[in-house]
């Protein structure tokens, strides 16, 4: 499929959604946050089990293209159209509130420079594993403006809220290695193996049961807001979900008949 701001290549039930404005470090226009979108959609349309999301050329993602990124004129002309417009636009970061609701396993793979809005999509994927070349800043507060695109749901959530609060407070500029640290990201690997560890990951999760991952990413986040007793009932219910699939049939088949299973989906 033919995008103008990115590339999604689809193979083996896993997706790879590569941000392609290399000549601004793949900074985020208008038509970029359109085409990530429909890169998402087009994911699930062809069954895609995994996503890994990346960046061309030197950079994950150096944030919002602030040079095409001017907010829109209020719809103050018309006060009816102005209610409407208030019901139903987005949230500013919606392309990231998209990843973090995606149904199937996300994986960000940092190369090089994620900032600002870029440190948030690889915030709102499951999991990251950095090049050792990545550096990752809320750089937000250099330019007097509040982290968006969910960084500050996100990333006390990854860190903790004191490093989340210096990083949002600071602006400054953590590598890889400290990334690790502070658990930010999950891996760090040589630049050249970057893609072969993000597609080697997404891969073993393409063969996995698609039902109980959603079902697993589903009832882990929701288990970041609920009660331990609210989180056991929403256990046993999804519990009961997974149990009721050919899947999980397949699961005790193999285990009997010692094997590898073949999970298809249903």
């Amino acid at each position: 499929m033919s995008f103008a701001t990115l590339a999604c290549d689809i193979k083996d039930g896993v997706a790879v959604v590569t941000l392609n404005r290399p000549e601004v470090l793949n900074a985020i226009n208008r038509r970029m946050q359109d085409e990530l979108e429909e890169a998402l959609d087009a994911a699930l349309e062809q069954h895609a089990r995994a996503l890994v999301l990346t960046g061309a050329g030197r950079g994950f993602c150096s944030g919002a293209d602030v040079t095409n990124m001017a907010p829109a004129r209020p719809a103050q002309d018309n006060p009816a159209l102005s209610d409407i417009a208030q019901r139903v636009r987005k949230p500013m970061g919606w392309p990231a509130l998209r990843l973090y609701r995606f149904p199937v396993p996300t994986i960000a793979a940092v190369n090089g420079v994620a900032a600002g809005a870029g440190l948030s999509l690889a915030l709102a994927c499951d999991l990251r594993i950095a090049a050792e070349s990545a550096r990752f800043t809320s750089v937000f507060v250099r330019r007097a403006l509040v982290p968006d695109y969910g960084c500050t749901y996100l990333l006390p959530r990854l860190v903790g809220m004191e490093k989340a609060l210096e990083m949002m407070y600071t602006g400054d500029i953590l590598d890889a290695w400290e990334a690790l640290r502070i658990g930010l990201v999950g891996r760090v690997v040589p630049d050249a193996e970057l893609m072969a560890a993000a597609l080697g990951l997404a891969g073993r999760l393409a063969q996995g049961p698609p039902i109980t991952l959603e079902l697993i990413k589903k009832t882990a986040f929701r288990g970041l807001e609920n009660t331990l007793e609210d989180q056991m009932l929403l256990e046993s219910q999804a519990q009961a979900i997974a149990q009721d699939t050919e899947d999980y049939r397949e699961g005790v088949r193999s285990f009997l008949e010692k094997r590898p299973p073949r999970f298809t989906g249903r």
